[in-house]
């Protein structure tokens, strides 16, 4: 006959209680990792406390450039405006695309006053230094230079640039840019080329009739 083994209170208190709730299982561990457990919760509180920090940092500069793009926008209204002061709050704003943002204004401020060596240094500044939309009005703007200055061939490039990067970029004007340069260029068959290609691209918009009227004039 096998011997019972008889096991006294005092050593069933030593064994660990199975039946313990969890809010008592977590101050059991929290008594046995207290500093750990403390080093962890201050960890996480100051990464908290520093991304919220950062969030409302960022907002305020965001908001702060903004104001000073839309003082630009106010300032290049004015006739006869001198843009040293344009360049002046351009130099304030930090942000990459906000910054390029500003340097679109003083290039397109350059564009309207006729001094395209200007405008087309600044254009191709952005060019070198941003992407998506900033990048691609810089280049519309850098072939409206060269447009401008009858340099249709490279205007020409410009404009087949933007429409090859396929982006979601609002491309009729892009088109018809292209297809005025051809023209100008004493190009007709390319330009209705490309406004055929617009009758097809652009069929549902109201713009239609415009193209319509246009190959109806190179044709005759």
């Amino acid at each position: 006959m096998a011997k019972k083994i008889k096991i006294t209170r005092k050593e069933l208190l030593k064994e660990p209680d199975q039946f313990l709730s969890s809010s008592e299982k977590a101050i059991l561990f929290f008594t046995k990792n207290r500093s750990k457990v403390i080093i962890t919760i201050v960890t996480v509180l100051i990464g908290g406390v520093s991304f919220l920090g950062y969030k409302n940092y960022q907002t305020s500069q965001i908001m702060k450039y903004e104001a000073l793009y839309f003082n630009m926008v106010e300032i290049a209204k004015t006739e006869g405006v001198g843009v040293d002061k344009l360049i002046e709050i351009r130099d304030q704003i930090k942000f990459r695309s906000h910054r390029n943002r500003a340097s679109l204004l003083i290039a397109d401020v350059y564009f309207k006053n006729k001094d395209f060596d200007k405008a087309q240094s600044t254009f191709l500044e952005i060019i070198n230094d941003s992407q998506g939309l900033n990048h691609q009005m810089a280049n519309i703007g850098l072939a409206y230079t060269h447009e401008a200055k009858s340099e249709f061939r490279t205007a020409i490039d410009l404009y087949k640039l933007v429409i090859d990067a396929d982006t979601s970029f609002p491309l009729f004007q892009v088109y018809w840019s292209l297809a005025r340069c051809h023209i100008n260029n004493n190009d007709s068959s390319n330009a209705l080329l490309i406004l055929r290609e617009m009758q097809i691209k652009f069929s549902g918009t109201t713009e239609l009739e415009k193209i319509d009227r246009r190959i109806k004039q190179l044709s005759t």
